[in-house]
């Protein structure tokens, strides 16, 4: 499900996550801990969705969070599941909102919701 993510350079790892924080599906290219990293990226998505609630702006589309050493875009994808991309480079962001947006809908037909 997450090839097109793999043939981006810099990006580390991707994920499809049930919002409980279970990996349904995944890659990494180095050592990151996914499990660990699944769990936490479902409290950062349930933060953007509250903030998104609490200011009036609606449901969270996607929300990306960028470091000084990469970025990490978490975007819900069915009521139950989201996805998950870490880059080890901020300037890839366009690339994987990109790819999130032009493949979102067979994402999530693969988890056949």
């Amino acid at each position: 499900m997450l090839n097109k993510f793999k043939a981006v350079k810099d990006v580390e790892m991707a994920a499809i996550v049930s919002l409980d924080g279970m990996q349904l599906d995944s890659f990494s290219k180095g050592n990151l801990d996914v499990d660990s990293i699944c769990a936490i990226a479902t409290t950062g998505l349930q933060m953007s969705v509250a903030l998104g609630h609490e200011t009036e702006r609606g449901d969270a589309k996607q929300t990306v969070l960028e470091y000084s050493g990469g970025a990490i875009v978490l975007e819900p994808l069915t009521e139950e599941t989201m996805m998950l991309v870490v880059s080890s480079d901020p300037n890839s962001i366009g690339k994987i909102r990109y790819l999130g947006k032009k493949y979102r809908q067979l994402l999530i037909d693969a988890l056949g919701e």
